[in-house]
């Protein structure tokens, strides 16, 4: 057995073991978020469909479905980028817009289930370990928020 082979050998391991923790990590969020379409009064099979749970969180949580252009918009450079074209500023400015979905959308989901604004954060960023936080928990309760509404003086 060459060095060529081991090399092989332990990067098919690694690569094994990074897929493994992806589809964990996906499968978690796919509990929570049956879970939280459980609870939201939402047929949980809903929940299973990629861009369509989307477009039923956000009509639950009183926002436009048309918000979904920022949870696909990171596909444009990715397109780009495999008909060559240099994509990297429009690629961080999308990204940020991703960044910024993914935040209303933990700050609404939180104060529906009467969670402050920390755990709200870090569910815009680790949604695979706190959505079955939310989802499966027996003591975590969804109530539907009206929008607040300024009014002028």
């Amino acid at each position: 057995m060459n060095i060529q082979s081991v090399v092989i050998l332990y990067s098919a391991i690694i690569y094994a073991i990074i897929i493994n923790i992806i589809f964990l990590l996906l499968f978690s969020r796919s509990i929570g978020l049956w879970g939280i379409f459980s609870k939201v009064g939402i047929p949980e099979w809903k929940s299973l469909i990629p861009f369509y749970n989307q477009i039923v969180l956000l009509k639950e949580l009183q926002m436009s479905p048309w918000c979904i252009l920022l949870y696909v918009d990171f596909l444009i450079p990715i397109i780009g980028f495999l008909f060559g074209r240099d994509v990297t500023w429009a690629f961080l400015i999308i990204f940020v817009g991703f960044l910024i979905y993914k935040y209303i959308i933990a700050v609404r989901l939180g104060d529906s289930f009467k969670k402050g604004i920390v755990f709200s954060f870090f569910l815009a960023f680790f949604p695979s370990v706190l959505y079955p936080v939310l989802g499966c928990s027996k003591k975590e309760e969804y109530t539907k928020n009206p929008i607040k509404t300024v009014k002028n003086k």
